[in-house]
């Protein structure tokens, strides 16, 4: 019989973990073509350990973990009032990550995180989540679509010189 899922809140000792799965499914999300410098540099920068670390102890940030038998197999990161692309997102919150290691992918995992991630912000009395995807992610946006968030925009990510096209998803939360 297969254990159950446990969902709970991140906190600083999961560094470590989130730091090592978000680094699996930044590259087998983005280097599909093979490793460059800046996708290196880009997971051994942002996807430290200390980097998260520092965000789990952000008054501002959350983090929901999904385990089975004390294992990670995903998470999703929130940031409060974050700056958005588009001036009227910053009341809301940013759905900052929503990772899954792949061998997890459609056992409804990230449905249930962002299913956590709207309650927590809900009960937080945010108007919307809002969220920037890769364009290239077509997986993701079509995941996020199913989910009630509607494309407002495109804005760019960038790292290590290049530029990255993403687009703006929002999910109204309340009617404030």
């Amino acid at each position: 019989m297969p254990s159950s899922l446990h969902y709970r809140p991140g906190e600083p000792c999961d560094a470590l973990c989130i730091s090592g799965l978000a680094t699996q499914v930044f590259l087998d999300t983005y280097a599909t073509d093979g490793m460059r410098a800046d996708l290196a540099e880009e997971a051994l920068t942002v996807y430290a350990p200390t980097q998260f670390d520092t965000r789990l102890r952000h008054p501002d940030t959350r983090f929901i973990l999904v385990e089975r038998d004390a294992h990670l197999l995903g998470f999703a990161e929130i940031v409060a009032h974050a700056e958005g692309p588009m001036p009227r997102l910053s009341a809301g919150a940013e759905l900052v990550r929503l990772y899954v290691q792949r061998h997890c992918h459609r056992q409804g995992l990230g449905r249930t995180l962002l299913e956590n991630a709207e309650a927590l912000m809900r009960e937080a009395d945010l108007p919307c989540l809002w969220l920037k995807a890769w364009a290239g992610n077509l997986r993701a946006r079509d995941f996020y679509q199913a989910q009630g968030y509607e494309d407002i925009g495109g804005t760019h990510y960038e790292f290590g010189g290049n530029a990255y096209e993403n687009r703006v998803f929002r999910k109204q939360l309340s009617t404030r």
